[in-house]
């Protein structure tokens, strides 16, 4: 039998651990920043349909256009292809979660080009913050396994810094994409055996517990979530490998998120 990826185990570990916060992480408006089309579907699926099926308001900002992700069995297509078929993918992603197009805005960032772009992009989110005001704002992990990840939540917190200062914010949540995500603080080692994974895996349990995750759990929503998922054709091979077990549950992990920490 082959050994299960180490996201499944921490993925479970994290859930395990968890705080009940489905009431709070639906209600009210939110802003949700995705750096690649599908990340918000991942991560954020159940919360998007929730909210959006409670009649919150809910507006989704994308930094990148995706034209450096192609993880098709089909033979890959120009950059240009690849951006127009995961825009497609996208919008009918967000049809599926309810998300309505005039609540959808595209900074058109290159893929993977985010990290050289960071004031231009915290000043993009800094004018959507004023203009919709949001009780909420969603945004990937500082430590995701991306650099455009990682850009665009620095990104995000320069923003909510820019916007709000010291006075009263919306509140601000972190999610994450890679199941692996957090494992490994310091960075993942090229060659970790899997005797030092399962270790970092125990040593990771104290943290856990001193910093559990915020869970919404929403079975009603999940239908409406792996609809938006099987929208992406694009990211197959990448959606059905270790990405499902973040994907594939009727749960979502959330984190507050510090604005001055990032």
């Amino acid at each position: 039998m082959r050994r299960p990826p180490i996201g499944a185990p921490w993925v479970r570990a994290q859930t395990a651990l968890s705080r009940d916060a489905t009431a709070r992480l639906s209600a009210g408006s939110a802003l949700v920043l995705t750096p690649h089309p599908d990340d918000e579907s991942i991560a954020c699926g159940l919360l998007l349909a929730t909210k959006s099926a409670r009649g919150e308001e809910v507006s989704i900002a994308l930094a990148t256009d995706g034209g450096g992700g192609w993880f098709s069995t089909d033979p890959e297509p120009t950059a240009g292809e690849i951006v127009r078929i995961r825009r497609g993918e996208w919008n009918r992603g967000l049809d599926d979660l309810g998300v309505p197009a005039d609540h959808r805005y595209e900074l058109g960032f290159a893929d993977a080009g985010l990290t050289g772009h960071e004031a231009e992009v915290a000043d993009r989110i800094a004018a959507l913050l004023v203009d919709l005001a949001p009780a909420q704002v969603f945004v990937t992990s500082p430590d995701d396994l991306h650099a455009d990840h990682r850009a665009l939540s620095r990104a995000t917190c320069r923003a909510v810094r820019s916007v709000y200062g010291t006075g009263p914010a919306p509140e601000l949540f972190a999610y994450r994409v890679y199941p692996a995500t957090g494992l490994w603080p310091q960075g993942h080692p090229g060659t970790a055996s899997a005797a030092a994974t399962v270790a970092q895996l125990v040593r990771s349990v104290p943290v856990l517990l001193a910093d559990r995750a915020l869970r919404l759990r929403a079975p009603a929503a999940a239908p409406a979530k792996v609809r938006a998922i099987v929208e992406h054709a694009s990211q197959k091979r990448l959606l059905d490998g270790e990405l499902r077990y973040v994907w594939g549950t009727d749960v979502e992990l959330f984190r507050p998120l510090d604005p001055a920490s990032v």
